[in-house]
């Protein structure tokens, strides 16, 4: 056996691990930033208020750091985690039919807004008659009525 395999193994069984002290340290850091500010400073008489400053501006920023790192979900992506399913396709496909039920036709519509009292006149847009279009030309007329006139001298 190696000399560094038996120095690893008289460490494992020894003492503890350094991912144990690593552990131990956070929990005392985590423990020392919930105690009160006055256990931070020394109980010297002078420099208390600069201390406590001091202090109280290092747990502002650690909090603000930690603000900043977390992430913040919206409302929607709370609900989608809670549910899990997605019923945006079925909603939008109620809403249309809803919608296609609701409409008036255009020929109602511009009835009622004609008839509407408070309408003004000048927004209210009349259709033109077409002129008729006959089937018979002028001449054709003037021939019928040469025909079924009696001549009259």
């Amino acid at each position: 056996m190696s000399l560094n395999l038996v120095s690893q193994s008289l460490d494992l069984d020894l003492g503890p691990s350094k991912s144990d002290l690593q552990q131990k340290q956070k929990s005392k850091k985590k423990d020392k930033e919930v105690q009160n500010a006055l256990d931070h400073i020394n109980t010297n008489r002078q420099g208390v208020k600069k201390q406590l400053r001091k202090v109280e501006q290092r747990q502002k920023r650690t909090s603000a750091e930690k603000r900043k790192k977390r992430k913040l979900k919206s409302g929607i992506e709370k609900y989608q985690e809670e549910k899990g399913q997605d019923y945006t396709q079925s909603n939008l496909v109620a809403l249309k039919h809803i919608t296609d039920l609701g409409k008036v036709s255009r020929d109602i519509s511009e009835k009622i807004l004609y008839k509407h009292p408070c309408r003004l006149s000048r927004d209210v847009k009349q259709k033109q008659k077409e002129e008729e279009v006959s089937l018979f030309t002028e001449e054709d007329f003037q021939k019928f009525a040469k025909e079924y006139k009696p001549n009259i001298r």
